[in-house]
């Protein structure tokens, strides 16, 4: 009793009811694709909640592993900053770690872990826009059932009954409903191509071409006719 005392609201809450658990990691989730969606979509003109369901920001967190990723980290690193301050508050009063040892500064900790990571989802979600603006992402072949030829797009995100697509050429964003998409094709990579090797012999290549180009010409002789 004494340890359920020590710890904060959240984990008392927590071992009287372990169903919430379940609820707040799903609540969490879901939060977590709301904000990275919303902020993503945004830089291409789309307002998110016209086309998903509230399922849709839960899958939407679980395709990008590396917030789920960092906001564990954040959550670890508050505990145990919070730990810590208990500790220090077991060992008695201290003039110059009154602030740290306090139950305001925990709680402080939490809102600021929230901030931080909802600041770092808008930084994820802005550095995958100017990738894709700049021509990376998941290239697909769209067959759409309205006879129009196929056409190769970014796919940016999908919902329960939407597709977002977006042109590099064109800079278009085409949002199709699902039952107007026939299929989605895409060209597997050729895992015997090493992209890194074939970036040097471009290079090489290149250099070549730059060099027969500087290279002088001889100059061709000119014959005048006899008077």
């Amino acid at each position: 009793m004494k340890n359920i005392k020590q710890n904060p609201l959240l984990l008392r809450v927590l071992s009287g009811h372990p169903a919430f658990f379940a609820t707040g990691l799903y609540f969490v989730a879901s939060s977590i694709g709301l904000v990275y969606s919303w902020a993503f979509l945004r830089g291409f003109g789309i307002n998110v909640f016209h086309y998903a369901e509230p399922s849709d920001f839960l899958l939407a967190s679980l395709k990008e592993p590396l917030t789920w990723l960092l906001t564990i980290l954040a959550l670890l690193l508050t505990l145990l900053d919070n730990a810590l301050s208990r500790h220090v508050e077991q060992k008695g009063p201290s003039r110059f770690f009154g602030w740290y040892t306090s139950e305001r500064y925990r709680q402080y900790n939490y809102v600021t872990t929230v901030v931080a990571i909802i600041a770092f989802l808008f930084f994820y979600a802005s550095a995958a826009e100017m990738k894709v603006r700049d021509g990376e992402g998941d290239v697909v072949t769209v067959h759409v059932a309205d006879g129009s030829p196929p056409k190769q797009l970014i796919m940016l995100a999908t919902t329960v009954k939407f597709l977002f697509f977006y042109d590099h050429t064109t800079q278009r964003i085409d949002i199709h409903p699902i039952e107007s998409v026939m299929m989605l094709s895409a060209t597997s990579p050729d895992p015997s191509k090493d992209p890194l090797q074939d970036s040097l012999q471009d290079s090489s290549q290149d250099s070549s071409q730059d060099k027969a180009a500087k290279k002088p010409q001889p100059e061709e002789a000119t014959l005048e006719a006899a008077p």
